[in-house]
């Protein structure tokens, strides 16, 4: 029963050899492999001769690379539609990435340092081949330069016109018979003619039966399937028609708040313009009012009390004055600018001009009549100077200490060629009496004078130009065979795809 266990199973350590053999084989792979991802990268540039160790270049670093060299790839790819490509056999056309950002096909492209790469340096060149093209994708970023060959063509699976070739066996599409060729040869080539016989063709024999030992006879290669059938698409654009714009209509008053419409000229919907005008002008009138503050004598109130028959008394600012009876003390309110003449013990003293206002005194008030705005153009950045009738009160008055004081004292004197004679007399009381003593008071007012000026504002104008829309423009599209020339003669192009017929 051993015996039959060890025939069936073999030697036990057979199992623990392999084992032993794969790991040393799995600790030579990472021995091997794990420096080129954790040594640091090494700056070629600095290499003297060609025994530099590049092992140890970051794989990111790599990566960031073939990232922007693919960019740039399928960049130039979906730029090449048919009409762009060249379109004899050896013919260049080339891009600089700088030309391809103006383009908007791509945008700039930062290397591992956070640079940006060389925009002139940097490029993509596509060349027609006989029967394909050549595309060469140079990349130059801040630290190395490189590029990478890409063979593009219109194969059958190709989603597009144009479409970079698969790495295998592929029917490529010729107006010439096609077969299926490897990678390395793009071209069609022709089938191969079989090789001539040595054998004398006078006596033909009967061809001998194979023997069981002889190799069988290879079967004829099948016949490569027909190239499918496409048509492709073409566009056809016609431009907006527009008629002249009008000219611009006359400034009109409009709304301030209108806004001003600048449209594109080719834009369809653009069919009107309009431009505002703004400016200060005359809207109207108003009344401003000048004013200025001055001191005047008013009466404030009154009180009775004992006094002289005699005389009339007053009160000014707390000082009490006597007059004569004939001559009672009051205001100039009856008085008007109009009147101008004297009244009561008042006499009028003229009409004079003052640029600031005078101040009342209890024997001289001043009338207010108008301004004068002749050094005045439509305003006035001053004050005007003021007008007003002066007052002097010509009764008498006599500052005593007491309603029970008489008035003046007069004095008289007398002389002769023997002597000289003087004689004072006091003046008489008379009686006493209880009258109605009023109180004046200095108080502060403010004359306004006032003006009929122009008033100023902001006007605003509108001026318009329209223009009719004759044709709105269309784009249309066809479907034909490949190359139609009544089509592309007629304005025609072609939109890069296709489809089966």
């Amino acid at each position: 029963m051993y015996t039959e266990e060890y025939e069936t199973k073999g030697f036990p350590f057979r199992e623990l050899a392999i084992k032993i053999i794969l790991v040393v084989i799995f600790a030579f792979l990472l021995v091997w492999l794990l420096p080129k991802f954790i040594l640091p990268a090494i700056d070629t540039k600095e290499c003297k001769s060609s025994t530099c160790d590049t092992s140890g270049i970051d794989a990111l670093t790599s990566q960031i690379f073939l990232d922007n060299l693919e960019k740039m790839k399928n960049a130039a790819i979906s730029y090449y539609t048919d009409e762009r490509l060249p379109q004899e056999v050896g013919q260049s056309d080339k891009m600089t990435l700088s030309d391809m950002i103006g383009k908007k096909i791509i945008i700039a492209l930062i290397d591992k340092n956070n640079k940006v790469c060389d925009l002139e340096k940097s490029y993509v060149k596509i060349t027609k081949l006989e029967d394909e093209y050549l595309l060469k994708v140079n990349l130059k970023d801040s630290e190395k330069e490189d590029y990478i060959l890409v063979h593009l063509g219109c194969y059958t699976y190709c989603d597009s016109y144009l479409c970079e070739k698969r790495p295998s066996n592929i029917p490529i599409k010729s107006s010439k018979p096609t077969i299926t060729v490897p990678i390395k040869d793009s071209k069609p080539q022709p089938l191969p003619s079989p090789k001539p016989s040595n054998k004398p063709t006078d006596k033909p024999s009967p061809s001998p039966s194979p023997k069981p030992t002889d190799k069988p006879t290879e079967k004829p290669s099948p016949t490569p399937p027909e190239d499918p059938k496409y048509i492709y698409e073409y566009k056809k654009t016609t431009n907006t028609e527009f008629s002249n714009w009008t000219l611009w209509s006359n400034w009109s008053k409009a709304n301030c708040g209108t806004q001003e419409i600048n449209c594109n000229d080719k834009d369809p919907s653009c069919l009107k313009k309009l431009q505002m005008l703004k400016r200060k002008e005359q809207i109207g009138t108003y009344q401003k009012a000048y004013t200025k503050t001055r001191d005047v004598i008013k009466q404030t109130g009154s009180y009775t009390k004992k006094s002289c028959s005699k005389y009339n008394y007053v009160e000014i600012n707390k000082t009490i004055y006597a007059t004569t009876t004939t001559t009672t003390y009051t205001q100039i309110n009856n008085i008007t600018s109009s009147t101008a003449q004297s009244s009561g013990g008042w006499t009028y003293a003229g009409r004079f001009s003052y640029s600031n206002p005078p101040r009342d005194t209890a024997t001289t008030q001043y009338k207010f009549v108008g301004a004068d705005y002749s050094y005045c153009k439509d305003t006035c950045t001053t004050l005007p100077n003021y007008f007003y009738d002066k007052y002097i009160y010509t009764g008498g008055m006599t500052s005593v200490s007491t309603t029970t004081t008489p008035g003046n004292v007069t004095s008289s004197s007398s002389s002769s060629t023997s002597s000289n004679t003087t004689t004072t007399v006091q003046a008489s009381c008379g009686e006493y009496v209880y009258k109605t003593i009023p109180i004046y008071g200095t108080i502060k007012i403010t004359e306004k004078a006032m003006r009929t000026e122009k008033l100023y504002g902001t006007v605003c104008y509108q001026s318009t130009k329209t223009r009719k829309l004759i044709n709105p423009g269309s784009t249309k599209t066809k479907w034909s065979e490949y190359g139609d020339k009544s089509l592309l003669s007629s304005g025609w192009y072609y939109t890069g795809r296709k489809k089966l017929k």
